[in-house]
């Protein structure tokens, strides 16, 4: 069975099995929290160049952020996969 966080949201499931236990909201509700990651992911990404640009990060800030990002995109690509669009 799912685990809840505590501000009762259902945790993703960890393989695709598991997704026929999940009712049609949960579903719902797993597309859109992650679409919301997904956003919030480009909007950090956005921040991160944008303070590279001014030069207020060093290029070593600058990579070490890009890397964290692109394996956070990379489990939001792979959670998205999993649920479908």
């Amino acid at each position: 069975m799912f685990a809840a966080d505590s501000v009762d949201r259902i945790l993703m499931p960890t393989n695709t099995e598991d997704l026929a236990t999940l009712s049609q909201a949960d579903l719902t509700r797993l597309r859109i929290e992650n679409r919301a990651w997904s956003s919030e992911i480009r909007r950090n990404m956005a921040a991160l160049v944008n303070s590279r640009m001014a030069k207020q990060i060093s290029h070593e800030e600058y990579s070490a952020g890009r890397k964290t990002a692109k394996m956070e995109m990379e489990e939001c690509d792979r959670k998205m996969a999993i649920l479908g669009r």
